[in-house]
């Protein structure tokens, strides 16, 4: 695969004192499809933490997939909270013109995507973070 630059953008947070600070983050936009639907355009995180490709549940209604039909699986995240997913495959993933074919799990109690380890980071030769 080519190599591709992005930037971190940042995003507009609170400290703990209630302060307005800019916290930069590795969100890229990126155009999303499943199977031959047309492409659509969303803000996804790059999280080398996370162990798969995880993506809100809307984002595959408006995919058109039938999200509850995947295979269910219970995904743990931060302080080992569980949330309902379902897998899919046939998701397609551009990057400027560049489609990847890959898989994701989708919940409804997911509000950001998410690109990971195996789905995103395993079909990439190489993934540097250069935060400056």
């Amino acid at each position: 695969m080519k190599a591709y630059k992005f930037y971190y953008t940042p995003l507009l947070q609170r400290d703990k004192r209630g302060k307005s600070i800019y916290v930069p983050k590795p969100i890229i936009n990126l155009a999303i499809n499943y199977k031959k639907s047309n492409p659509l355009s969303f803000w996804f995180l790059v999280d080398s933490g996370a162990d798969h490709n995880l993506f809100p549940g809307y984002l595959g209604d408006l995919l058109n997939i039938n999200v509850k039909i995947g295979v269910k699986r219970i995904v743990r995240g931060i302080g080992n909270i569980e949330i309902e997913s379902f897998f899919h495959e046939g998701v397609g993933i551009f990057i400027e013109g560049h489609k990847i074919e890959t898989n994701a799990y989708f919940s409804y109690q997911q509000q950001i995507p998410l690109l990971g380890q195996n789905g995103f980071f395993d079909k990439c030769d190489k993934v540097l973070f250069n935060r400056k």
